[in-house]
């Protein structure tokens, strides 16, 4: 079965940026980043793929975008919504989705698995993680950083996996 994985920083309010930026830097949580999601396709929203910290696969990457003359280099293709999306990567194993706020919302039920960086602090935001039914997941792993000289927020690398199974998507 396929693996649709949620990868996500998010505060403790759930904070995932702030005018179309994240508002913290976590060098380690980028290394982990590039680590979990090597040789991966990627699915993100258009405003996702617009960001200055947009994250790209170099294997393939599906941006939803409901505007046909999107222009997108070579590695990227358009999708008009989730499912077609899903439809493209149908025959990839593992599927990272990484959002933005309204995408992790519409993946979330048929996620099989979370990849979330817990940065320990309250932040203002306008893009937010979606709540999570937590009866429904499982943490697998969970791995603190403190504050250093290269991170000014402590923050944990979490993985969950879900407990009851998720539609097939």
């Amino acid at each position: 079965m396929r693996k649709i994985a949620l990868i996500a920083a998010m505060s403790e309010n759930r904070v995932l940026g702030k005018d179309n930026k994240l508002v913290w830097e976590l060098p380690a949580d980028w290394e982990n980043f590039r680590r979990v999601t090597a040789g991966q396709a990627f699915v993100m929203g258009r405003v996702s793929y617009e960001s200055e910290d947009m994250l790209f696969s170099d294997r393939l990457n599906v941006i939803l975008s409901r505007r046909p003359q999107l222009e997108l280099p070579e590695g990227f293709e358009r999708a008009p919504d989730l499912p077609a999306a899903l439809d493209l990567l149908a025959d990839e194993e593992t599927v990272f989705i990484l959002g933005g706020g309204q995408v992790f919302a519409q993946s979330l039920p048929l996620a099989s698995y979370l990849y979330l960086t817990i940065v320990h602090h309250e932040f203002e935001g306008d893009a937010f993680f979606p709540p999570v039914d937590w009866s429904q997941w499982e943490m697998v792993r969970s791995v603190f950083h403190p504050v250093d000289d290269r991170h000014a927020y402590p923050f944990s690398l979490q993985e969950f996996s879900r407990i009851l199974p998720a539609p097939k998507g």
